[in-house]
């Protein structure tokens, strides 16, 4: 069924030379691509975001993870990236907008879009002799995505049940990554530095034939830092770790057009509690809390999560 999703995030962006088309195209692509980019890469999140420039704000649950196999080299092992997740935007503020569109068709103040996501994908890390790795890897995103009404009482609970009673379109994203990471250690103390560039490229279609002609992409380049604390506190063979970093993300493609800004900072700490024998599956367990900045955007993280040690 041909739907576009007119006013997500917001009309006020658009060009005088775009269409209704043009317009809600970049929209819907940006919303999938903001529940990649607008969570943290590692552990169950959950973050609320305000998109202050277009008048919405969206609610975020995902869960990300990464996983490194047995090296097959000295310095070089593959690794298994995916991610689930689940948004929902919506209008914080009713706008009045001139549009021909049907009700269940648009945006608004008393609807919402829901997003659901599922990926997987693989890569290559390699280890330098100077502290560097160097990650280069590719997912394979599937996302469903359609509007529904906004109940007053409505939370991320009722993902599942949305799911079955909404009418959903079909995407598919390829996204690509490629990182550099510097670690060290300094008494007792483990310092690092990030730079790493995200590509994702979206075919979003109603029918098969569709969804492998439209395509657009949105791209995001990280830039951080940060240092995890020799041991705090130990029990048994237990002990727990703290971490603070501090980031700064840079936005391009189409996802600029319709959030209103090019970057954002990011700044976080995590708890790390570090079990060495039970349970055997993994190798720590954390609590993460991060704030996200811009001049269109204010949000925030909570994350709980563990490390899989196999």
């Amino acid at each position: 069924m041909r739907i576009w999703l007119l006013l997500l995030l917001s009309l006020s962006l658009s060009h005088s030379a775009d269409t209704p088309e043009d317009i809600a195209t970049r929209a819907y692509q940006a919303n999938i691509n903001a529940l990649m980019v607008f969570t943290s890469q590692e552990g169950l999140s959950s973050g609320h975001y305000r998109f202050t420039n277009v008048g919405a704000e969206m609610n975020v649950a995902h869960l990300p993870f990464i996983y490194h196999l047995a090296p097959y080299d000295e310095k070089m092992n593959f690794f298994i990236v995916g991610n689930v997740g689940y948004s929902k935007t919506s209008l914080y503020e009713s706008i009045e907008v001139d549009t021909d569109r049907s009700e269940s068709e648009r945006l608004e103040y008393d609807n919402q879009l829901q997003t659901y996501t599922g990926g997987l994908g693989f890569g290559l890390r390699y280890k330098t002799d100077y502290g560097i790795d160097i990650l280069a890897g590719i997912e394979f995103i599937y996302s469903r995505t359609g509007i529904t009404l906004r109940e007053p009482d409505d939370d991320i609970g009722d993902a599942i049940v949305g799911f079955f009673n909404g009418k959903f379109n079909d995407n598919l994203t390829y996204k690509l990554l490629t990182q550099f990471e510097y670690h060290t250690e300094y008494e007792g103390s483990h310092p690092y530095a990030r730079l790493s560039y995200k590509l994702y490229e979206t075919k979003a279609g109603f029918n098969f034939d569709e969804l492998a002609s439209f395509s657009t992409q949105a791209s995001v380049t990280s830039l951080g830092a940060g240092v995890e604390s020799p041991r705090l506190y130990s029990y048994d063979d237990m002990y727990l770790t703290l971490e603070g970093y501090l980031y700064g993300h840079y936005l391009g493609g189409d996802i600029v057009d319709v959030v209103g800004f090019e970057a954002y900072s990011t700044v976080g700490a995590v708890a790390y509690w570090y079990t060495q024998n039970s349970p055997t599956w993994a190798e720590r367990f954390f609590l993460e809390v991060s704030t996200v900045k811009s001049g269109g955007l204010e949000g925030y993280n909570l994350g709980i999560g563990f490390t899989v040690d196999f």
